[in-house]
């Protein structure tokens, strides 16, 4: 009842009180079809059978040729459904009554047969009956006026298989010279009811007898009594495009004033009614926009509570980093100052080296005496003392060096394929020497490539040094920051790694490494190599 606004009720409730100024429709021949479905084998129903037997009976003393069907199959009502459009074509009023199971697919209505295997949404187009065939074959058949009564929006049976939530019928609109009614608004839900009849076909028993009433007054009687019995809950519905009036149970019959002042006095006290129904329908509408203005305020309330909660979270975590951030700055710079004092007493040394080759050439070039006079023996002649000078002390001894600077940044020319035991994902890595500098390109998927940067690579010691940032996706969403946050990991937008290689196994083409995250995150350590790409070697 609350799936449609009250304006729409209001217009349909109010047109149902206005009297058509056309004339009577001819009452020809009448043809009825009723079908009333219960044994169905996994939701059976409790009264479309007697209701459709009930209505057949009625119809028949109000002057229908009607074909009756119970707990029919899909081969059984489709043979009826043609039947009937035949029948129709002899011209007069055509009413099909259906009683039993429907449901919607993607806004087309189906009518459910008995032992119909429905299993997903597109199987209800080859196991039940389109509604709109049986529009097709009125509209066919070019008569005079056609009823449509469909007492089948009780709860989908199948909705655990299919993807769509919807319930009920959906709205057809009726073709000209037609009225299709329903048990309840589209998309909405009718009752069983609890006796030997549904509670819409009750209500509609009881008004199709009376005499003197248009189509449209028995509904619109129908719809009151529905709505007092459920209290509101079900709302039946009609689309008409009747031009004229039609009387089921015969026009009105000449009456004296008294007779004719009392119907008058009945019809407004059925209209007060349905006035107060109206009323009712627009202060529940009303009410339910507000409860709806106040679910929509709560929740935006709650996602600014949930939002500061995860910002006041975060804080003691955000603050920490900042902390580990500066003390790696420190440690940076401190390691800058040693390498550069390393740099600087490499020169001095490599100087002091290069003055002792001077001096021992000088020496060389003196002969045996500077020789006997440095040992401090006396040398006959006239020849005048010499002062020697001391020697100077001797560095201490280097290291044996396996190769030169040159020779290995020569050997790590190239592509390489960074791996880890625990798979961390690398970009390929291609190396090229420049002077006594390496540079260094990353390789590999622009997906991959977008997300790391190379922004540390140096040969020192014997050791490859190469660091990378990582950018974390950016479609990570807050709770997945705060999921990170809780179980200790890294919470910033990029992760820091070193990977640092021994190149005592460079010449056989394979790097052992050792990798770890440097940006506050778990130091978990993981080993893994550094092999050539497809062989390839230089540039």
């Amino acid at each position: 009842m609350r799936h449609f606004a009250a304006p729409a009720r209001l217009i349909l409730a109010l047109a149902a009180l206005v009297l058509l100024t056309s004339p009577a429709l001819a009452d020809g021949g009448r043809y009825a079809l009723v079908i009333g479905n219960s044994a169905y084998k996994d939701k059976p129903l409790k009264n479309p059978a007697n209701d459709a037997k009930d209505m057949g009976r009625v119809l028949q003393r109000l002057g229908f040729d009607v074909q009756l069907k119970t707990d029919v199959g899909l081969r059984d009502m489709e043979e009826a459904i043609r039947e009937f459009g035949v029948r129709l074509k002899r011209g007069g009023v055509g009413l099909f009554y259906f009683a039993g199971h429907g449901v919607q697919v993607q806004g087309v209505n189906y009518l459910v047969p008995i032992g119909a295997r429905i299993s997903s949404e597109s199987d209800a187009k080859f196991e039940s009956v389109d509604a709109g065939r049986v529009l097709g074959k009125m509209e066919d058949a070019g008569n005079e006026l056609n009823i449509v009564i469909l007492d089948a929006c009780r709860n989908n049976p199948f909705a655990r298989s299919f993807r769509s939530a919807d319930q009920g019928l959906a709205r057809m609109d009726a073709p000209t010279g037609s009225i299709v009614a329903y048990a309840t608004a589209p998309n909405s839900v009718a009752s069983d009811g609890k006796g030997a009849n549904g509670m819409y076909t009750k209500y509609l028993l009881e008004n199709m007898t009376t005499p003197g009433i248009p189509i449209e007054e028995v509904f619109k009687r129908v719809r009151i009594g529905v709505m007092g019995e459920s209290a509101k809950k079900q709302v039946p519905w009609e689309s008409s495009s009747i031009a004229g009036y039609f009387f089921l149970a015969g026009p009105p019959q000449s009456a004296s004033p008294v007779r004719t002042q009392q119907s008058t006095l009945e019809q407004r006290q059925q209209e007060q009614k349905l006035k107060e129904y109206i009323a009712g329908l627009e202060a529940e509408r009303r009410q339910v926009e507000q409860e709806r203005a106040d679910l929509e305020r709560r929740r935006q309330q709650l996602d600014q509570e949930a939002a500061k909660k995860l910002a006041e979270a975060q804080a003691p975590q955000e603050k920490r980093l900042k902390e580990q951030l500066a003390v790696l700055e420190a440690e940076r710079r401190k390691l800058e100052q040693e390498r550069l004092a390393l740099e600087l007493a490499r020169r001095e040394t490599e100087r002091q080296q290069a003055a002792q080759a001077v001096q021992a050439k000088q020496q060389a070039k003196q002969g045996p005496t500077a020789k006997a006079g440095a040992s401090g023996v006396a040398v006959p002649g006239p020849l005048a003392s010499v002062d020697v000078p001391k020697p100077l002390p001797q560095p201490p001894p280097q290291r044996p060096r396996v190769d030169d600077r040159a020779t290995v940044l020569g050997r790590l020319a190239g592509v390489w394929r960074l791996e880890t035991d625990g798979n961390w994902n690398f970009p390929m890595l291609q190396l090229k020497p420049g002077g006594d500098t390496l540079y260094g390109t990353l390789l590999g998927e622009e997906r991959l490539l977008s997300r790391v940067e190379l922004t540390g690579l140096a040969v020192e010691d014997g050791s490859l040094h190469v660091r990378m940032d990582i950018a974390r996706p950016a479609q990570q969403q807050p709770r997945a920051r705060l999921r990170d946050f809780l179980g200790g990991r890294q919470q910033g937008p990029v992760r820091t790694i070193e990977c640092v290689g021994n190149l005592r196994g460079l010449e056989a083409g394979d790097i052992a490494l050792v990798c770890e995250r440097l940006d506050g995150g778990a130091r978990k350590k993981e080993t893994g190599r550094m092999v050539r790409s497809g062989g390839s070697r230089g540039f």
